[in-house]
């Protein structure tokens, strides 16, 4: 089923505008290396738009800790983006003020939870069932939206779409 999962409703369009603005981006996956790539395979338009900046739960080299953690999001920040974030438990107010420059797009509360203890914003996307989930922990999404389709860029201090060129 992987090698055929669609991308969700407005995820094409973002990604595709971020790149011809020239926005950093960076994919932070729990997922091990080798299903990401089954999952997205077949999806090169989109993903080849992150130009390999993918960091993922089993890449070892980092030696993170799992969502809720914020290692990963700070790791694709750091490694992948060449951000001054600094390490998940230490960080210089320099280091706090490169963060929250930080926007997450999370689909899960442990992603949502990792994206906050980052020091980053967090657009929170969850699937339907988990909206009715009674949440009792104290790090909160910023936005919550129902479809990426519902994310307006310049609400964030982004390019609104349609005003870069694309290569």
């Amino acid at each position: 089923i992987w090698p055929t999962v669609p991308l969700l409703p407005g995820v094409r369009k973002l990604v595709l505008h971020l790149k011809a603005c020239n926005i950093p981006i960076a994919v932070a996956t729990g997922s091990k290396r080798r299903n990401f790539e089954l999952k997205t395979g077949h999806l090169r338009e989109v993903f080849d738009c992150f130009e390999g900046n993918v960091v993922c739960g089993d890449d070892v080299q980092y030696q993170m800790k799992g969502k809720p953690c914020p290692d990963i999001f700070l790791v694709a920040a750091r490694e992948m983006l060449g951000r001054k974030v600094g390490q998940a438990e230490l960080c210089t107010s320099d280091e706090e003020r490169e963060r929250v420059k930080g926007l997450v797009f999370e689909d899960g509360v442990p992603g949502m939870q990792a994206g906050k203890r980052a020091g980053m914003s967090v657009i929170w996307v969850p699937d339907a069932n988990l909206l009715d989930v009674d949440y009792t922990g104290k790090e909160r999404a910023d936005q919550i939206l129902k479809s990426i389709e519902d994310f307006v860029p310049e609400e964030w201090g982004l390019p609104p779409y349609n005003s870069c060129q694309t290569k």
